[in-house]
């Protein structure tokens, strides 16, 4: 009787210590762990890191700044192709925060236009430096030897389920597919349905270019190569090779920030168009820029055929927004006060097999925009309008100092080396183009 009522005892004194004990989520990685610090979000409302944004959720954390030139761009890039993936998920069972590591200058409104920017829909948030500094410690995504600031900011992000205690770091850059299964799947105890596929359907192995590994980390979070349509972050690449010139395009992937701080006209119209989401310069080398150009050619050939002069027609259903010329060297002279003229100058490329026919050009802040070349008349230099411009096949036409030029008449105001000029050139075939070009004083 004694042996039995000791045996009852013991075991109910087991079971109360195993009752109260806290569980690896409680006792790890519950409040205890994580810093309950205050954020801003991006729409301005107050939270607390953990009651209101991890608690008992599934997450994905990044930190990031906005102005940041490389890796952020293409991280938040990334994180949209997963969110496309992971669909209303989003915001229900999953849910996104990035948060700023540069404070001063990242304020609510900063990151809202830099959410929207990239078409994200998730959390944005800001806070307290040392908070951010302490989450970003308890996440293990601080660096201790090399210090604060802008400079500690590695490339890692934390996923993770608060609930079961189970976290993992990852590249931003992993395939976004296996992001999506990682957070959507496995972050929940696979509680999803699995679509099961018999291995006889799993496609053959084949090995890739150098290129095509480049293009794949280094490219897809902001572009396509289908020829489908331009993502609302990056133009989609199909036939890029053939509608750019070759040292301009080398010089735009090798420098892209470059480019735009010397206000090329291509560059800039591109960062217009792309909600101003600069292209990130990525420190490619010489042969990496010639692998993925190869690629990108090869990838076209594939698509399009390996006629190497087709014609812009050729790919306009391809890309319906692609540009029906090339341009080089687009600039406008600074005029003297109260000039009643300006002169435009650009180098016109033609890539494809057709001539093109550049009827009237447009520009704002003008009334009036005609085409003019020096001519010898009698002995004398005389200007003459040029009524349409021919650029041939596979050729180009110099507008220059000194030769052919735009006549930039009546304008509206005056402007200043380093002002802008929207221009649209209208061809005969119906087609126009839109370029912005620097104002510069020689």
């Amino acid at each position: 009787m004694d042996s039995k009522y000791n045996f009852l005892t013991a075991a109910l004194v087991l079971l109360l210590a195993f009752a109260a004990e806290p569980t690896l989520a409680e006792s790890r990685w519950g409040a205890k762990y994580f810093p309950n610090v205050e954020l801003t979000s991006h729409t301005g409302e107050k939270l607390r890191f953990f009651d209101d944004l991890i608690k008992d959720k599934v997450v994905v954390i990044n930190f990031i700044y906005t102005t940041c030139p490389d890796v952020c761009p293409m991280e938040t890039a990334q994180l949209t192709r997963v969110q496309r993936i992971l669909g209303d998920r989003l915001g229900h069972d999953v849910f996104f925060y990035s948060i700023t590591i540069d404070p001063d200058h990242d304020t609510p409104e900063v990151l809202k236009d830099y959410r929207d920017r990239f078409g994200a829909k998730w959390t944005f948030l800001t806070g307290d430096e040392q908070d951010i500094i302490s989450l970003r410690r308890k996440l293990g995504l601080y660096i201790e030897d090399i210090g604060g600031g802008e400079n500690n900011h590695n490339v890692n992000m934390i996923m993770g389920n608060q609930k079961t205690g189970r976290w993992m770091k990852r590249s931003p850059f992993e395939n976004p597919y296996v992001m999506a299964d990682q957070i959507g799947n496995w972050l929940h105890g696979w509680k999803m349905p699995q679509e099961l596929k018999d291995y006889a359907s799993v496609p053959e192995l084949r090995n890739m270019s150098a290129g095509e590994k480049l293009f794949r980390t280094r490219c897809t979070s902001c572009h396509t190569i289908d020829g489908t349509s331009d993502s609302e972050i990056g133009p989609d690449l199909l036939g890029v090779t053939r509608r750019r010139d070759r040292t301009w395009l080398i010089n735009w992937m090798r420098a892209p920030d470059e480019m735009l701080a010397n206000q090329d006209s291509i560059a800039i119209e591109m960062y217009n168009r792309f909600n101003q989401i600069p292209m990130p310069n990525m420190d490619l080398s010489q042969v990496d820029v010639k692998d993925l150009i190869n690629y990108m050619q090869a990838e076209t050939d594939r698509v399009l055929g390996d006629d190497a002069t087709a014609t812009a027609g050729n790919l306009s259903a391809a890309a319906p927004d692609e540009d029906v010329v090339a341009t080089m060297n687009a600039w406008v002279r600074e005029a003297l006060p109260g000039a009643p003229v300006n002169a435009g100058y650009m180098t016109l490329i033609n890539l494809g097999r057709e001539d093109l026919k550049l009827e009237s050009v447009d520009a704002e802040n003008f009334g009036k925009v005609e085409i003019h070349n020096m001519a010898t008349v009698d002995g004398m230099m005389k200007m003459q309008r040029v009524a349409e411009l021919t650029i041939p096949a596979s050729g180009k036409v110099s507008l220059k100092p000194g030769g052919m030029h735009l006549m930039l008449m009546q304008p509206e105001q005056e402007l200043a080396s380093g002002d802008q000029v929207r221009m649209k050139l209208n061809f005969s075939s119906g087609r126009s183009q839109t370029l912005t070009l620097s104002v510069r004083d020689q």
